[in-house]
């Protein structure tokens, strides 16, 4: 019997099937990876004017990670990953945060569920390293996906965060709600572009040299947010660390003294109608010096201290009071409890200006301890990684590692200020950033071990393309 590719199979025999399940797997699996970048790229653009898409309380981000669930099954890596050292610790940080949330589920119903996704999202990075693991050629693509994104991103991604920034009163909104399309916040601003600016200064994909300049002038836009500046700086500061280069930051020097120079000579002020706080030297100078210091100026201090003073709470009711094993649980709003709620009615705060005092505050002690070890037993594998790459001299390897991990750090300095591993917007782009050091790092190591099969052929797929992962 002829198949429509011209291979012959012989009649009465279970070959053909097989061969058409052989070649329709891999086009599933690659066709979910293509639907999650468009999330990545779409909650990046958008924010939370796309996680708003759907029918509540059901919308984008549920639905993908139903898809997510269904490609995890079909990758038929799940074993495989859950018996490495991080799938262990993954294992033990999920069940511990159920064991926090199951027994709220009657009491607080869909709101325990909704608290839960900080957590609940780490099935996207459970997915996108099976992915890789079970289609090594899916990194290689994402990273090519991701250099067309980042391009796009430089243009649009300002223009996106002005428009919410200052055009908010008349953008249009989703029915019922305030939430207005687009609306990006300025973390998410800063962390893509500390990302971004990553992945150019260590040549991937097709990285050109004058994104970096541009990137500078972008990040000066969001220079109002503090969360978003500081991710940004400290992302920038590391990737420099580690793989200084000469040329590129005396051409980021040069670039970023002009554009300071500028708004200090020509006194140059921008406040456009509705905003809270100019564009400014002055700003600039204010936020520079209240993310090290006490600032005199009560706009940013007080929101300085309003923190502090609830992290102080959870700290006193958790390691030195009665929720030190347990937490107060998912579904609580813990604004309310704690006694520091602001917002409206219709979007009340429910959690902390900081993502990982979320964990503590919802899961007690253990729980926090489980996420730090998570997350620190990720980036000694990927460092690990990149310093075994870099010494037998895989230039690629080196510069993939040394951008997630890079990555990786604007996500937790962020997080470490705001309200944002708790939504799609920033958890999701967040555990994708994850799951992709996990799957190469996996990938990368039985590549040296030759273990994996197709998973081997990697690096010689990867030097047949030097114009499009130029050596770092």
């Amino acid at each position: 019997m002829m198949s429509s590719s011209g291979i012959t199979f012989p009649q009465g025999s279970n070959a053909a099937p097989l061969a058409a399940r052989v070649v329709l797997w891999p086009r599933i699996l690659l066709s979910y990876a293509f639907l999650h970048g468009l999330w990545f790229a779409l909650y990046a653009f958008f924010g939370k004017g796309f996680a708003y898409v759907g029918w509540p309380p059901f919308y984008v981000s549920e639905f993908l990670l139903g898809l997510a669930l269904i490609t995890l099954l079909a990758t038929r890596r799940l074993g495989s990953l859950v018996l490495t050292p991080l799938g262990g610790i993954l294992s033990c940080f999920v069940l511990w945060q159920i064991t926090s949330m199951v027994p709220y589920l009657e009491t607080f119903g869909f709101n325990a569920l909704r608290d839960s996704v900080i957590w609940g999202y780490s099935l996207f990075g459970l997915t996108i390293a099976a992915l890789i693991v079970r289609l090594p050629r899916s990194l290689e693509i994402s990273v090519q996906r991701y250099g067309r994104f980042a391009r796009l991103y430089i243009i649009l991604g300002p223009i996106a965060w002005m428009t919410t920034l200052y055009l908010h009163d008349w953008l249009p909104t989703w029915p019922g709600t305030n939430t207005s399309i687009p609306l990006i916040k300025g973390d998410e601003y800063g962390t893509h572009l500390a990302g971004i600016f990553a992945f150019s200064l260590l040549g991937l994909g097709k990285a050109r040299s004058w994104w970096a300049p541009v990137i500078m002038f972008d990040i000066l836009l969001g220079m109002s947010v503090r969360s978003g500046l500081l991710a940004f700086l400290c992302a920038a500061a590391f990737v420099l660390i580690l793989r200084p280069r000469i040329g590129k930051m005396a051409i980021l020097a040069t670039a970023s003294s002009i554009l300071v120079l500028a708004l200090v000579v020509f006194d140059m002020r921008f406040t456009p109608p509705g905003a809270s706080r100019e564009l400014s030297a002055e700003v600039l100078s204010r936020s520079l010096v209240s993310l090290v210091s006490n600032s005199e100026h009560s706009d940013f201090e007080g929101t300085k201290e309003w923190r502090l003073k609830w992290w102080r709470t959870i700290g006193n009711y958790t390691f030195a009071g009665p929720f030190f094993w347990t937490g107060k649980g998912y579904g609580v709003n813990l604004a309310e409890s704690d006694g520091f709620s602001v917002g409206t009615q219709e979007e009340p705060l429910r959690s902390p200006h900081n993502s990982h005092l979320t964990f503590l505050a919802r899961s007690g002690v253990p729980g926090l301890i489980l996420w730090m070890l998570l997350q620190g037993t990720w980036a000694a594998s990927i460092l690990r990684s990149y310093l075994r790459a870099r010494k037998l001299k895989l230039h690629n390897w080196a510069g993939l590692f040394a951008w997630l991990l890079t990555y990786w750090i604007a996500f937790i300095v962020a997080a470490s200020f705001d309200v944002f591993l708790e939504g799609p917007m920033a958890g999701i782009p967040f555990w994708t950033v994850f799951g992709l050091g996990w799957g190469s790092h996996t990938l990368f190591r039985n590549c040296l071990h030759g273990r994996g099969g197709e998973a081997a052929t990697l690096p010689v797929v990867w030097r047949d393309r030097p114009r499009e992962y130029a050596a770092v």
